[in-house]
């Protein structure tokens, strides 16, 4: 990588066979050396950050999670809220589930669409993006798909239309079988 260090380093899952006390002192350890400048977590539930956050001495920044606009989790789970009010991250992965939500698109996405002269791309990121202490991940596989992300920015949804999607979107899932936090 041509790099003396990483800017962010996160652990890819939780690994029971592996004392989750041991992991942490490694990835301290990564900063110690300076290796790494900040380290997170993935697809970890409230109650394992939380103990993560109690074996390391650095400041784990962020938890990347399945999560958006139907796939909801990490709210039913609490986490959302918990980072919010603990200043960690919450990093959006598969914000559009792999195109899956962009086959049939529900009416509240286009009327929201017609309302803010936006995509349903744009609607979904800036959804997500809106919410204190969340960013996402979004796969970019040519330009056109560069320049309607980032469509997403540079507006904010207003907070009535914000909570219309937390309660009003179809077929919320709150619990994910294909990436479930762990």
């Amino acid at each position: 990588m041509k790099t003396n260090y990483l800017d962010l380093y996160l652990i890819h899952a939780p690994n029971d066979q592996v004392p989750l006390s041991e992991t942490m002192k490694a990835m301290d350890k990564l900063v110690l050396e300076g290796l790494v400048k900040n380290i997170g977590v993935s697809n970890f539930k409230t109650t394992r950050l939380q103990e993560a956050q109690k074996y390391t001495e650095n400041k784990i920044v962020t938890n990347q999670v399945y999560y958006n606009v139907q796939q909801r989790e990490p709210e039913y789970e609490g986490l959302l809220e918990y980072c919010q009010k603990n200043d960690v991250i919450l990093t959006a992965y598969r914000p559009m589930d792999k195109g899956d939500l962009l086959e049939n698109i529900p009416e509240i996405i286009l009327r929201l669409g017609e309302k803010y002269g936006k995509t349903p791309v744009q609607i979904m990121l800036n959804w997500l993006i809106s919410q204190m202490n969340v960013v996402t991940l979004s796969k970019i596989t040519n330009s056109q798909h560069l320049e309607e992300d980032l469509g997403a920015l540079g507006w904010e949804m207003e907070n009535k239309d914000i909570e219309k999607l937390r309660k009003s979107y179809p077929n919320q899932s709150k619990r994910s079988e294909r990436h479930p936090l762990l």
